[in-house]
């Protein structure tokens, strides 16, 4: 089954490392992103949902 992606795995690529170049600079060693704004921004995924949390967890490296 193929992804329904909102842009490129490139731009995935991208905004993954403009995140982790941010939580180097900070010293965060695993980001956990709620905001559904923010997990739309750096994932694609539009998930809006207000009876079950979600998170994205970005280790500092691997996917």
């Amino acid at each position: 089954m193929q992804p329904n992606l909102k842009f490129s795995r490139g731009e995935f690529a991208e905004r993954l490392a403009k995140t982790r170049k941010a939580m180097e600079a900070k010293g965060v060693d695993l980001l956990i992103v709620s905001d559904p704004s923010n997990r739309a921004w750096l994932t694609g995924y539009d998930g809006w949902s207000f009876y079950v949390q979600q998170a994205v967890i970005v280790p500092p490296s691997g996917e």
